[in-house]
């Protein structure tokens, strides 16, 4: 299975919905369409509802967007409602690098609250 990709910005909001498997197959993809993206001036969302295999590439990717951010000193939110996947940012100690919630609005919140 290979990856979607849907990208939305909304006022100061960019939200990049995933489908499928986050790995090192697809992460080259992944990488080129946030090349469009500025992390650093609007918020970005990653919405990892529907992913099915995330890799350390593309938990590498992941980083690579929150340190893209944090330049403009803006966080990385994560809609991460799979306790499994939730799990694999626990076990890498990067659980408080990003701002998780189970939906969007709960994202927004935890963005303000770091912010």
């Amino acid at each position: 299975m290979g990856l979607q990709v849907h990208t939305e910005a909304r006022d100061d909001l960019t939200t990049v919905t995933l489908a499928g498997e986050l790995d090192i197959y697809t992460v080259a993809d992944f990488r080129a369409r946030l090349e469009d993206i500025d992390p650093s001036a609007d918020q970005v969302v990653v919405d990892l509802s529907d992913v099915t295999l995330l890799d350390s590439s593309g938990i590498g990717a992941l980083v690579s967007l929150l340190n893209r951010a944090s330049e403009g000193d803006r966080g990385l939110g994560l809609v991460c409602p799979d306790r499994r996947l939730l799990r694999v940012f626990e076990i890498t100690g990067l659980r408080r690098a990003f701002a998780f919630g189970g939906d969007l609005d709960a994202v927004r919140i935890a963005l303000v609250e770091r912010g």
